[in-house]
């Protein structure tokens, strides 16, 4: 059945932060964090409403000595969004954003009231306007999902028309043409298989549902997957002619369409997340040594096999996003040991150097977690960030690399 999330049901809980330290690696390779480097005054660079920042400071974990020096991640300035998280992109310098206004003190027996809005915002000026009801979406249409095609002709969207139910439809990007896609699915995950197949896990009200393989002119077919430890494809997805999913006992397995019995590829894994380009799984694992859980954050690549070390360590791992080049990925590290990883990370695949965003979202606290998803912009040198805000409620920090 379709998880659908409330304004800030993406929040993680920010009372205190659960546990681990960055001691383990894997093998011969060490994880070390650089002291970063000082400005003149000390402030990660801001800018904020249209002010331009300039210097730059950095943190990077490097793994091992791998990668050439000049592929760190660099950070050119970053900007606020005042009270406000980022729907999408709308271009590489615009942004739909949800605006949350505090209308009125909560008191003893009452719960505080917001208003919301909708609007777009250009990163670079802070200049907003807001959006009419035709410029969000069409009445009674909710876009959900879209996801473009390998070779970058035809995208796959899904529009909810209730709850639980979608429509679904593939998009001639070259003509502009809407393709529609018969069946109801209750489910809003998948992928593309390779540049003429999308598979959807399409749901059931009652049951795992159906596995359609969808071809780019609206027709597909179904395939079945036997597997006894699977309930319901809670966590799906497709690259390079195979077909991944976690069973419950959080066993990552992959398939291929012919065949009806998957391999078993990691155990322990709490999620994974598919580069666009399908070269990459980042997979975090679930740990539990003497009493104390935690979570590593690897990256594998498309066949299964481990490349590198653990470039990620801490109690809780959330919102991997990678960049829609597929050349970077961002994470959230959450430790209760503060000397530890803490806080949002960028991983570089050229160079295979971690670098830590704290410095330049939060000059409060070091280690303030995003509580909505982390964006990036559509060429990947732009990422956002929401974390609280005492004063605005929630801002948003867009952080532009060089």
């Amino acid at each position: 059945m379709r998880n659908r999330v409330g304004k800030y049901g993406f929040k993680l809980m920010s009372a205190v932060v659960i546990a681990a330290a960055l001691t383990a690696c894997q093998s011969q390779d060490r994880l070390t964090i650089a002291e970063p480097g000082n400005n003149q005054t000390g402030q990660p660079p801001v800018s904020n409403a249209g002010e331009t920042a300039s210097g730059e400071r950095k943190l990077t974990v490097v793994e091992g000595a791998s990668g050439p020096s000049s592929q760190e991640v660099v950070v050119n300035q970053t900007h606020r969004i005042a009270s406000s998280n980022i729907e999408t992109w709308l271009s590489e310098n615009e942004v739909k954003v949800l605006t949350t206004k505090l209308i009125k003190e909560a008191t003893e027996t009452e719960e505080p009231q917001y208003a919301y809005s909708s609007e777009a915002v250009n990163v670079s000026t802070g200049e907003r306007r807001e959006l009419t009801n035709h410029e969000e979406s069409h009445p009674g249409e909710h876009l959900v999902k879209e996801e473009i095609s390998p070779d970058g002709k035809y995208s796959f969207i899904q529009k909810w028309r209730d709850k639980y139910k979608a429509d679904n439809f593939l998009k001639d990007l070259s003509t502009g043409r809407s393709i529609p896609v018969k069946g109801d699915n209750y489910m809003e995950i998948g992928g593309w298989l390779d540049t003429d197949t999308y598979v959807l896990a399409a749901g059931s009200m009652s049951g795992k549902g159906d596995i359609r393989l969808i071809s780019t002119d609206g027709s597909y077919t179904t395939i079945a997957i036997e597997d006894e430890d699977v309930e319901v494809y809670n966590q799906f997805g497709a690259s390079k002619g195979r077909i991944y999913y976690i069973d419950v006992n959080q066993v990552l397995k992959v398939v291929e369409p012919g065949q009806s019995k998957p391999v078993q590829l990691i155990e322990n894994v709490w999620s994974f997340t598919i580069s666009p380009d399908g070269e990459y799984i980042a997979v975090s694992t679930a740990t539990n040594t003497e009493g104390n859980s935690g979570s590593n954050l690897l990256i594998y690549d498309a066949a299964g096999s481990l490349q590198g070390s653990l470039i990620g360590k801490g109690n809780l791992i959330s919102y991997p996003s990678w960049s829609p080049d597929s050349a970077r990925l961002a994470f959230d590290v959450y430790s209760e040991n503060e000397s530890g990883m803490n806080g949002v990370y960028v991983f570089d695949t050229a160079s295979g150097k971690v670098s830590w965003m704290a410095p330049y979202y939060s000059a409060v606290h070091p280690a303030a977690h995003p509580v909505y998803p982390l964006t990036w912009s559509p060429s990947g040198k732009r990422l956002g960030i929401t974390i609280d805000d005492k004063e605005a409620l929630i801002a948003t920090y867009v952080i532009d690399f060089k």
